[in-house]
């Protein structure tokens, strides 16, 4: 693999500012599908298998490894936040839009892929049909509730964490002053872990549920 570095002005600078002395800028071999030997870096988005849980799974995993970092390194949390929040928030936006499809598939209904962003609207969709294909997870469906409520009021429209002003030239997160990231992470994690089951037990219904008609189809034309 061939890297391009190239000295940029502030090389000169004292060692305060080390980490800038190996700055790279795009040069004639520069490639966005350059590889080398680390075979660990290199990741198999062709691998055959669910498109969603890699998308899903990912954003949670992103939002993990920032949360960490910063505690471990004690700084950065200023910079952080604003990808740790947009990775939580996608992840449950995407959570919601594939628990709707699958939802659907459990109850036999038809479905189109939703193409919001609010989690008010995706939450508004899915909870009746999780109510139903669950109905003994009430207690755990309020506090859902009451948390994506609250995710809802940071970022209703997913521009919040990802810009610092809205097209109107407002600024945004208004009502979000100050976080704790281990706190809103540890409440998160809480809400992911919810919907990865709720993700994982229609799974397992679901394909129960075609095994057993699929055999019995088999028995009956025997």
């Amino acid at each position: 693999m061939h890297t391009d570095a190239v000295q940029t002005p502030d090389d000169d600078d004292d060692d305060d500012h080390d980490h800038d002395r190996n700055k790279v800028w795009p040069g004639p071999h520069s490639n966005l599908l350059n590889s080398d030997s680390n075979w660990w870096l290199v990741a198999c988005m062709d691998w055959p298998r669910d498109r969603w849980i890699g998308y899903v799974s990912g954003y949670r995993k992103a939002a993990t490894l920032i949360v960490d970092n910063v505690a471990i390194a004690g700084r950065d949390q200023d910079y952080l936040v604003y990808p740790f929040l947009m990775c939580w928030r996608h992840h449950i936006e995407l959570q919601l839009k594939n628990l709707y499809l699958l939802l659907h598939r459990w109850h036999r209904s038809s479905a189109e892929p939703q193409r919001t962003h609010k989690i008010s609207l995706l939450w508004h969709k899915v909870r009746p049909l999780l109510e139903r294909a669950c109905p003994d997870d009430d207690a755990e469906i309020v506090h859902v509730t009451r948390i994506l409520t609250q995710l809802d009021e940071f970022d209703p429209s997913s521009e919040h964490f990802r810009y610092p002003m809205l097209n109107d030239g407002s600024d945004t997160l208004g009502t979000l002053g100050r976080i704790h990231l281990r706190g809103f992470h540890e409440t998160m994690e809480g809400v992911a872990n919810y919907l990865d089951a709720v993700d994982t037990g229609l799974r397992v219904m679901i394909d129960n549920r075609d095994d057993y008609e699929r055999e019995t189809a088999l028995w009956s034309e025997g």
